[in-house]
């Protein structure tokens, strides 16, 4: 018995257009649709919401909610908006422009006395988590966006304040805010170490690379993209060679000119940190993060005085305060954000669109979740196709579940998590048993469309044959879990089995279970004589031939059909 994921796919991306009974369109409709757009369902729109923004699909009551009265969509939106799954969905987020997260024996960080009963895992996400803990902390208390480069504080852990001598408050695994405990001053992310641990200055870079990061992550200009025709007769390899050239040449001055004096604040953070020196027992920490006394080492090696863009900037606060300032920051933000929670490469979207949102954020003193209700709420988020082919390419279409996102997704469905056992160690850390959707190192994050911040940098968001095993390996899985869950527990306790025992052979209820699945795992709202239900009554009923009249091992064989259907793994 097939699922016709071809044509189920094709009636998930239709709907009224904006003429239609679709309900309103959001708070900020967007730019003005092609009269030939295709739009949404309201329960559509708000399964594509509660995915993009906390990775889980929505209730069987918040949709069934949305189908009665569609307005009140904009209500549930700002409950997404206050649950710890929307702070996770941000820290993804900006992983994806800071490129943190990288689990690699050259950056976690060893074991010590300090570290006993750690796992390597958590070591790494120690410090690979601070930066993003700061920008979820911002983004989750109301803090104007601009905090994220003008904060006073940053975020800590145990672990993470005693790699860098932080004062850490409450209990160890909770990430709480933390002072400064030197003179860098009010930079936000800035003035996070591990940042500059990650994106090391080797040799004669003298940080021009950590200065390009800071520059494309919030400002959008990426150096290493200018339209400049590089001189490739410099010898590279002579530093005073190269330092009259990014001055002198033309060539290498269009860059220069502004990149060095950018990459001059930041001389007091360190080139590398050896780790093998802490490995040895030559370093203990706390290492420490911030010497001041490198402030001026720009005079001895690229000889540019600290600028932004040609605007002096007193250190590091300066520099957050002048990127707060300028107008390429609030239309960064808009834009990623818009990228992020579309699944559209920034070069793609509408820049009316980007316009708009960069309005609504500067509008609501830079308040992110305003942002993010605007761009969920509007027009050119709820697009579902154009009927001209010319624009069909041009909308968001049907968006794929990134690897956290599936992850989560399952979880919430079926309380399953896809971990391993300690097979590995790292810098004699025991490694842990990590969620294989969120690892490298022993998961399957970047087989299933992810990125590893290292070596892939840039996500997948179309079907491969390595997600696609992915998500069937994941499905077999959890269905196997969950079946066998519930078939033991008592109906309070169980987690998908909730109109039926799974031992049940009475047609009527498992056929009012299979709508309860398509409502919960497709966001689709059907009868229990529905044709969507017929076809899955169908499968359930070849399983169980199949399996002898196997009642468990049928319920497995329609749950890995269905977790693995375009329309559980798509929005």
């Amino acid at each position: 018995m097939r699922l016709a994921a071809f044509l189920l796919l094709a009636a998930a991306c239709t709907g009224p257009g904006p003429g239609g009974d679709d309900g309103p369109p959001g708070d900020d409709a967007g730019v003005t649709p092609s009269p030939t757009a295709v739009f949404l369902t309201p329960t559509q729109h708000l399964t594509r919401a509660s995915l993009a923004l906390r990775g889980l699909r929505p209730s069987v009551e918040d949709l069934q909610a949305v189908q009665a009265d569609p307005s009140v969509l904009g209500g549930i939106v700002d409950g997404y908006l206050a649950t710890p799954e929307f702070g996770a969905t941000i820290r993804e987020m900006h992983d994806e422009a800071l490129l943190l997260r990288v689990e690699d024996n050259l950056f976690t960080f060893p074991a010590t006395a300090t570290f006993t009963g750690h796992t390597a895992y958590e070591v790494n996400d120690s410090w690979t988590g601070e930066a993003l803990r700061l920008i979820e902390d911002i983004v989750m208390t109301d803090q104007p966006y601009t905090k994220v480069v003008t904060a006073d504080y940053t975020m800590s852990n145990a672990t993470n304040a005693q790699i860098w001598g932080y004062t850490h408050t409450g209990p160890a695994n909770q990430w709480t805010r933390t002072p400064f405990p030197d003179a860098r001053g009010a930079a936000g992310v800035l003035g996070v170490e591990a940042i500059y641990h990650r994106h090391r200055s080797a040799g004669f870079n003298y940080n021009r690379g950590r200065a390009n990061l800071i520059s494309g992550a919030f400002l959008c200009h990426d150096y290493a993209h200018a339209d400049i025709t590089v001189d490739t007769s410099v010898d590279l390899s002579d530093p005073d060679v190269v330092a009259n050239a990014v001055v002198a040449n033309p060539s290498c001055a269009g860059c220069h000119q502004t990149l060095d004096p950018l990459a001059s604040y930041l001389f007091p953070f360190r080139n590398t940190i050896q780790l093998n020196q802490v490995q040895r027992g030559d370093v203990d920490y706390p290492l420490g993060g911030y010497i001041a006394a490198r402030e001026n080492s720009w005079r001895q090696f690229n000889k540019r005085a600290p600028m932004f863009f040609g605007t002096t900037a007193d250190k590091l606060p300066g520099l957050g305060q002048a990127i707060a300032a300028d107008p390429r920051f609030a239309k960064c933000t808009a834009t990623r954000f818009a990228s992020y929670l579309t699944e559209v490469p920034t070069g793609d979207l509408d820049g009316r669109w980007i316009a708009e949102l960069q309005a609504t954020l500067e509008d609501n003193d830079f308040n992110a979740k305003k942002l993010v209700k605007a761009i969920v709420m509007s027009d050119a988020f709820r697009l579902s196709s154009d009927t001209d082919v010319a624009l069909a390419e041009t909308v968001v279409g049907m968006q794929k579940l990134r690897p956290a996102q599936l992850s989560r997704m399952i979880k919430d469905a079926t309380g399953f998590v896809w971990t391993t056992p300690n097979t590995a160690k790292m810098r004699n850390l025991d490694y842990g048993q990590p969620d294989l959707l969120d690892s490298d190192l022993l998961g399957f994050r970047v087989l299933a469309g992810g990125i590893d911040d290292y070596y892939v940098t840039t996500p997948v968001h179309t079907t491969t044959t390595t997600s696609s095993l992915v998500a069937k390996s994941l499905a077999t899985s959890a269905a196997d879990f969950v079946v066998e869950h519930d078939a033991g527990a008592a109906l309070a306790d169980r987690t998908l089995f909730t109109k039926v025992a799974v031992g049940s052979t009475d047609e009527a209820a498992i056929r009012g279970q299979l709508a309860y699945l398509h409502a919960r795992l497709y966001g689709e709202i059907v009868d229990a004589s529905s044709p969507e239900v017929d076809e899955t009554f169908a499968l359930f009923t070849a399983a169980k031939a199949a399996a002898a009249n196997n009642q468990r091992r049928a319920w497995k064989l329609v749950l890995v059909g269905m977790l693995t259907d375009v329309r559980a793994l798509t929005y």
